[in-house]
């Protein structure tokens, strides 16, 4: 029987190439949190791998994670991990022999811990590499060997817009996500892109609720679509006004996507026809959870892709196996993080071809740690070993 004999964990801090993320017009771009790496290994000498954004606080951190130690692989239940020391949240109060215990075995799954994806995450790729089979087949093999992404800026002016496009054509990106609100100068960003790499080139906007409100927004939005290179418009207004996102969709050519967050509100999003697309991330509810949802969404025939959070290599390499396994994951994604940051701590750069990022081939996440810069950018270092 496998054991977990060693736990490593380092936060990380890994700067953005602040030229390539947002113009000085718009001030910095955040450079967010910490990431948390893991490094799960087992008895027999194989270790798994997980990044995380989220971490929760330092103790509850450091308790979860030093209390793997010691446990048999086989009794994870990946889909749901339950880390929660016993009676640590509400719902697991009263305790027996109360008569007013709840059945946790009902309630369990209401409840994700903060370190559900990191270490799902490391888990799997241990369980995949010793199995000898790459990540996706954990769910359910692989439908590509590459994956449909975008390049990725944050608030810039058009004449920056056109810097980071060429920037993208060089790396092999044919298109671009962009991040805005209602008062930027969006035609005219739109118009200097498509001066510079043709009509062909297609922008997914994201303005993350900041148009406000269609009658706010619709002479704006209007002139962005008759541009011709507004391909998608993602969460132009706040997601109370799903209402609003359905009328818009009517009234446009570009193809209206939702980010289904929290998880969720995907129901309500499909009954409501606010989207002809659908952004899933797991960055909250891991990865077996993201395929069910992309599952969800394929049943009502609507594509989707990965949202990213210009992560390091590590969670790049799982989204892009989690993309493969989706028939309908086949909306661009933004996975541009191993290019807007300083280093992804891998020891190869994943590698794009006429706008698609080949899918990591070998066991597990298919990708090598760089040790050396691991180190470099560590700020915290954990070890527990048995």
């Amino acid at each position: 029987m496998s054991i977990i004999v060693q736990i490593e964990a380092w936060l990380v801090r890994v700067p953005l190439l602040q030229e390539w993320a947002v113009s000085p017009e718009f001030g910095e771009h955040a450079e967010g949190n910490d990431r948390l790496i893991l490094c799960i290994r087992d008895s027999e000498g194989f270790e798994g791998w997980g990044e995380s954004m989220f971490g929760g606080a330092q103790q509850l951190r450091e308790d979860t994670l030093s209390g793997l130690v010691g446990k048999a692989i086989s009794d994870f239940r990946l889909s749901f991990l339950d880390l929660w020391p016993t009676g640590s949240q509400y719902w697991q109060r009263p305790l027996a022999p109360s008569p007013f215990t709840p059945n946790l075995a009902y309630l369990q799954h209401r409840l994700r811990h903060p370190l559900q994806t990191l270490v799902e995450m490391a888990l799997s790729d241990l369980k995949t590499k010793r199995a000898g089979v790459p990540l996706n087949q954990l769910f359910g093999g692989a439908w590509r060997d590459r994956i449909l992404t975008d390049y990725w800026m944050g608030r810039v002016t058009p004449h920056q817009a056109q810097n980071c496009v060429r920037r993208a054509q060089q790396l092999g990106f044919r298109g671009v996500k962009l991040k805005t609100t209602l008062e930027d100068p969006n035609v005219e960003r739109l118009e200097a892109i498509r001066d510079v790499a043709g009509p062909e080139w297609k922008v997914t906007v994201d303005p993350n609720g900041r148009f406000y409100n269609l009658d706010d927004a619709w002479s704006v939005i209007r002139r962005m679509d008759q541009v011709g290179n507004m391909a998608i418009l993602e969460d132009p207004f706040p997601r109370f006004h799903l209402e609003q996102f359905a009328e818009l969709r009517r009234r446009i050519n570009a193809r209206m996507v939702v980010h289904i967050d929290p998880p969720e509100s995907l129901w309500s999003v499909l009954q409501s026809g606010a989207a002809g697309g659908i952004n899933l991330d797991s960055h909250t509810q891991g990865l077996f959870n993201w395929r069910l949802q992309a599952a969800v969404a394929a049943q009502a025939n609507l594509p989707v892709w990965h949202g990213s959070g210009n992560d390091l290599g590590i969670y790049t390499a799982a989204q892009l196996h989690l993309c493969a396994s989706a028939p309908n994951c086949q909306l661009p994604g933004d996975q541009i993080g191993p290019w807007s940051r300083e280093c992804h701590l891998l020891t190869k750069d994943f590698e794009i071809k006429d706008g698609w990022i080949l899918l990591p081939t070998g066991p597990g996440l298919g990708v090598e740690i760089d040790h050396a810069a691991l180190n470099r950018y560590t700020h915290k270092h954990y070890e527990w070993s048995k």
